[in-house]
């Protein structure tokens, strides 16, 4: 079922993406961004990504994005100490306005130390998919945003990520396996 899920929302994207790719590009096409949220809710998350816009037709358009995701060394008690870091790569599709969806990938090393199940410490490179969805609120209007160098966006995203791969996986105290874990983020962003 996921992988049905998946096809059909790459499918989308791709038809989109086609439909689009004869309007220019706009000189606003880059960008920087990062998620308020993560530091405090959940805690100790990090993640900052550079934007592209690489193609756009009226509201539809396309960004591609490359990032990082920071979690130092925290305690839980059902893994032990735990830490992540992950380079982060993905495609956003803009359909109406703001409204878009995304699709988020994230490749990277994962620490577990001190598991208290078996007192042994793992190492994975571990691979996480992610579909969200979200509003992107400008906060000047377009015609002022043209003589800006730099505009100031917010948005807000909410979907579900999840642990696609592990090389080494470690067990967790009453888990049997990875399970898709809902997300939302708050990111602040400039476009220049």
């Amino acid at each position: 079922m996921k992988s049905v899920i998946f096809c059909v929302a790459l499918s989308t994207l791709a038809v989109l993406n086609a439909f689009g790719q004869e309007q220019s590009i706009p000189s606003r096409k880059w960008g920087a961004e990062v998620n308020l949220l993560w530091p405090i809710f959940p805690g100790n998350i990090y993640k900052g990504q550079a934007t592209y816009e690489t193609w756009r037709k009226n509201d539809l358009a396309g960004d591609v994005f490359m990032g990082f995701h920071i979690r130092p060394s925290e305690f839980r008690e059902e893994e032990g100490d735990f830490a992540n870091y992950a380079l982060t790569f993905g495609y956003r599709q803009f359909v109406w306005k703001g409204l878009h969806a995304e699709l988020y990938n994230a490749f990277g090393p994962g620490f577990n130390r001190n598991n208290p199940v078996d007192g042994k410490d793992y190492t994975s490179w571990d691979y996480e998919v992610g579909l969200l969805t979200g509003y992107r609120w400008e906060f000047v209007n377009k015609e002022k945003r043209e003589e800006m160098k730099f505009s100031p966006y917010v948005s807000t995203q909410h979907g579900f990520y999840y642990v696609a791969s592990k090389s080494n996986p470690h067990p967790i105290i009453g888990s049997t396996g990875e399970r898709p874990i809902y997300v939302g983020t708050l990111n602040f962003g400039v476009r220049f």
